[in-house]
């Protein structure tokens, strides 16, 4: 009898949802209302941030805090290879050009060492991804960015509840955004948040989110709304409803236990597998707090290494490809080595809530086996 397949992701959806989620859909608020309100608070309180914007994806929370910036055509956006498109689609969404700087090959994280080479008259911001959920060297970031009087973007759609020397992600950057997209640590069905440490920015954000009408300030008439109000900028329509800010507000209470139990099979991975033939770990520094959304290792002989654990009923997969290899962002570049290196033997293992303590002794007996059979 073949075993299940034990799944490189889980999404993580409580019971307590459903009867909550029923209360919404019987009631007259299924757009944005005072559960969206109520999320965003929450949000806020638990993470440690100041001024939070739910919006209807990340990818719209990395557009908007782009269109807030002021990045527009001819402008350019220093931004890592090594992500899921979307992080740079966002910038050619604002007519403006991704410039690739080169990648860590201990951390998949865009490496700061490679930033200011790239910086021209054209460069209007610097975006970094904390790839798997581990923090960028934020220190190092924001003194170029510093010195350029570049404001700085912070992709953090795999980092929820992650710190950086002490500070949580979210506090430390201009903007930084999240996802609650399927597969992420907490799921809305699909959702995002815009993190914004300037208030003035946060009221621009609340505005646009919604087609630059400020809904707090409207007011209203006989006739509805009030026909004297402005429409000052141009906004989208990128706010939360209130049925994903249930499923959110549901999904904080469980928060706590999910990040601790990812932050355990992770320890348990980097114990039990360091030192396996072939394999080679991925940076974890005790300066700062992984979220430990995907484990990515490097691993000689990759597609073999594919082959061995699917017969054996894991799964495994590269989760991202270079993005220069996309022509739509204008092709391969030869200059970037560490990302040729990563981009040739990174893959990633299971890694979510589901998975019992067997399955984790079961992965790991896998790829020790691989160790000594193949390499």
């Amino acid at each position: 009898m073949a075993r299940e397949m034990i799944p490189l992701f889980y999404p993580h959806v409580p019971e307590t949802a459903i009867d909550k989620l029923a209360e919404i859909l019987r009631s007259r608020w299924v757009g944005q209302g005072p559960k969206v309100d109520e999320f965003e608070q929450e949000f806020s309180k638990k993470f440690g941030l100041e001024h939070v914007v739910s919006l209807n994806s990340g990818t719209s929370a990395l557009r908007l805090a782009l269109a807030i910036i002021g990045v527009g055509p001819g402008d350019e956006v220093i931004s890592t290879p090594y992500t899921m498109v979307a992080t740079n689609t966002a910038i050619l969404e604002q007519f403006a050009k991704p410039v690739f700087a080169d990648i860590k090959y201990k951390t998949a994280n865009i490496d700061p060492g490679d930033i200011e080479r790239h910086i021209t008259e054209k460069t209007r911001a610097i975006m970094c991804v904390h790839w798997g959920g581990y923090p960028c060297d934020m220190d190092e970031i924001r003194k170029i960015a510093v010195q350029h009087d570049l404001p700085v973007i912070e992709d953090a759609a795999h980092a929820l509840g992650a710190k950086y020397k002490g500070k949580p992600i979210g506090a430390i950057s201009e903007f930084t955004i999240y996802s609650f997209q399927a597969i992420k640590h907490i799921t809305t069905g699909d959702g995002g948040m815009l993190s914004i440490t300037n208030p003035e920015k946060y009221r621009e954000a609340m505005r646009r989110r919604w087609f630059g009408i400020d809904r707090k300030a409207r007011k209203y008439s006989i006739l509805g709304h009030d026909p004297t109000y402005d429409i000052t900028e141009p906004g989208y329509k990128y706010h939360m409803n209130d049925i994903a800010a249930m499923i959110g507000l549901e999904q904080l209470k469980y928060f706590d236990t999910l990040f601790e139990r990812r932050a355990g099979i992770a320890s348990r991975y980097r114990d039990e597998l360091d030192g396996i033939k072939g394999i080679t770990l991925l940076e974890n520094n005790s300066d700062r707090t992984h979220a430990n959304w995907m484990f990515g290792i490097h691993v000689d002989r990759r597609v073999e290494f594919a082959e061995w654990m699917y017969s054996r009923g894991i799964e495994v997969s590269v989760h991202n490809w270079r993005n220069d290899k996309y022509s739509v962002f204008g092709g391969l570049r030869d200059d970037l080595p560490n990302l040729k290196k990563l981009n040739d033997d990174l893959i990633c293992i299971p890694l979510h809530h589901k998975l019992s303590d067997q399955d984790v002794g079961r992965i790991i007996r896998a790829i020790n086996d691989f160790g000594r059979s193949k390499l």
